[in-house]
């Protein structure tokens, strides 16, 4: 469980995270129950929370390019300074007293628009701090460090309130990220070589997006994780409520229940590494499910203090469970060059439903009273559990992640910047292995697709049966390069599986043509064939 720990870098950033995350846990705190005497609905008290999430769904596509494109380590200093500032900004305003609801909102989406440009770059970089089998032990620690945070902040940050007033919660909150500042700018990591030049944003996250669409284990854990964000956001959303409306109590205990929650996300994180011994990952989630929606049942039903930290306890192993676990199949199923932008989509698919789930929630809270609100949640969740038998999540094998690249050699001289390349390859199939080279050429599109080629066909000669004529397009040279050093051992055995299905005299023939423009008067431009 520990042994990631053993890494000195990885060892003093959690160690920082958990400083930080414990401020964050005071400004949440604050923020929430201060909007309760600024604009005391359930819609309002709720939209704390979704103002703080939405960022997620809004910057961490970029923030996930950014991390695979250039260096990580500038991205989490400069997301630290963002949530530094906005976070003593409203100190400053608490004090002064001209704290308004809009203010409080804008200056909490801030807070939360530098979490959603760290996360992504934080989680992609864990990979490199810590050998590839101690990632799911470093991820669990991870969430350990957070709900550390939220067993110790909200119980503290409630206390705080009551006695001193938000405004000690933001300042604590601004100067809890120093630590991490100081760690990050004294931290030196080794810059590898690039063999081609860095990819541009755009078209970086259009590569992700291409990626996790086409990746079959990655689509379904976001969808399955948006799913699971949208249910269980009306824990926190609503947890203000509970305590003031459900147990008639005030900002000291709604700490302490919110601690209670954390405590229960410290025990499920600490059980993680055992029960995915014991598990397979679908077992797992089915289980953190319905952990989760019986204690929805209990809050929902509960007016007793204990009852309801006791169903809280089990809603944060429910959650952690969970999310951890959407979170390590994310790591494990996804090579180096894109795991920022796959965690970036992770995190927004799941923060995405977590905002339309606290929007959602605070309006039924409206309408159905607070703990309807919860039961009717709790029905959503387990109705979730039929997904696991249309879109069930599984291991992924390191044959399916291992780089294997293509060696294509020097660039071409001629290849003009900027211009699309069409790829043809032709095959020579006879009619006993047709059935074999149609399997293995269907994966292995869905693997060209995956890696960045667009508009890819499989055609037959119209004369010569035996004759199939793979083609597909890149932007440019530059990118066919990339796509090619983006190969795995998985997409290497499948062009084994075609050769093997090749009876030409000859390996199969690659042509490269140059798209041209047909007003330039210039035809498609075939280049030199690679055999």
């Amino acid at each position: 469980m520990f042994a990631p720990l053993a890494h000195g870098v990885f060892a003093a950033i959690w160690v920082a995270s958990i400083l930080s995350a414990t401020g964050s846990q005071l400004q949440q705190v604050g923020a929430a129950w201060l909007m309760t005497s600024l604009a005391p609905s359930a819609s309002m008290v709720a939209l704390v929370t979704a103002v703080s999430t939405l960022p997620i769904l809004l910057f961490s596509l970029v923030s996930g390019a950014l991390a695979d494109v250039i260096d990580r380590r500038l991205v989490l200093i400069g997301s630290q300074f963002l949530m530094f500032g906005a976070s003593a900004t409203l100190a400053i305003a608490d004090y002064a007293g001209v704290v308004t609801p809009l203010l409080l909102l804008l200056l909490t989406f801030l807070v939360g628009s530098g979490a959603a440009i760290m996360a992504p770059a934080w989680q992609s970089t864990v990979g490199e701090l810590v050998p590839r089998d101690e990632v799911p032990q470093a991820v669990a620690l991870n969430v350990m460090a957070f709900n550390i945070a939220r067993t110790v902040g909200p119980a503290v940050g409630g206390v705080m309130v009551a006695v001193v007033g938000a405004g000690l919660n933001f300042t604590v909150n601004a100067l809890s990220y120093l630590a991490m500042i100081g760690v990050l700018m004294a931290w030196q990591p080794l810059q590898q070589a690039r063999p081609l030049p860095a990819e541009a944003v755009l078209p970086a996250m259009r590569d992700g997006i291409f990626y996790a669409f086409h990746a079959t284990v990655v689509r379904r854990v976001l969808i399955r994780a948006m799913c699971f964000g949208f249910c269980s956001s009306i824990v926190v959303s609503l947890m203000a409520l509970v305590a003031r409306d459900l147990l008639g109590e005030g900002a000291a205990v709604f700490g302490v229940l919110m601690g209670c929650m954390g405590i229960g996300a410290v025990t499920g994180a600490a059980l993680l590494g055992i029960l995915r011994r014991r598990y397979t990952v679908e077992r797992l989630l089915r289980i953190a499910i319905l952990a989760t929606a019986c204690a929805l049942v209990a809050i929902g039903l509960s007016r007793s203090f204990a009852l309801t930290g006791a169903a809280l306890f089990l809603v944060g192993s429910g959650m952690v469970l969970g999310l951890s676990t959407f979170n390590v199949s994310v790591q494990m199923a996804v090579p180096r060059w894109v795991s920022g932008r796959a965690l970036a989509l992770y995190q927004m698919f799941t923060f995405g439903g977590m905002t339309a789930g606290a929007w959602f929630w605070g309006n039924m809270g409206e309408v159905a009273g607070i703990g309807g609100a919860y039961l009717l949640s709790a029905a959503t969740l387990l109705l979730t559990l039929l997904l696991a038998w249309v879109l069930p999540v599984r291991e992924v094998g390191a044959s399916e992640i291992a780089p294997a690249p293509d060696e294509l050699g020097d660039p071409l001289p001629d290849a003009p910047l900027g211009v699309g390349v069409v790829v043809a390859i032709e095959y020579r199939v006879p009619a006993s292995r047709r059935d074999a080279f149609l399997a293995a050429i269907s994966k292995r599109q869905r693997m060209r697709l995956r890696d960045g080629a667009r508009q890819v066909t499989l055609m037959q000669d119209a004369v010569d049966e035996e004759l199939w004529t793979e083609r597909f397009c890149v932007r440019c040279w530059t990118e066919h390069r990339r796509q090619l050093s983006r190969r795995t051992l998985d997409a290497k055995e499948l062009d084994e599986a075609l050769l093997s299905c090749h009876s030409g005299m000859d390996p199969p023939q690659h042509r490269y043509f140059f798209e041209r423009s047909v007003r330039s008067g210039r035809r498609l431009a075939s280049l030199r064939p690679r055999g």
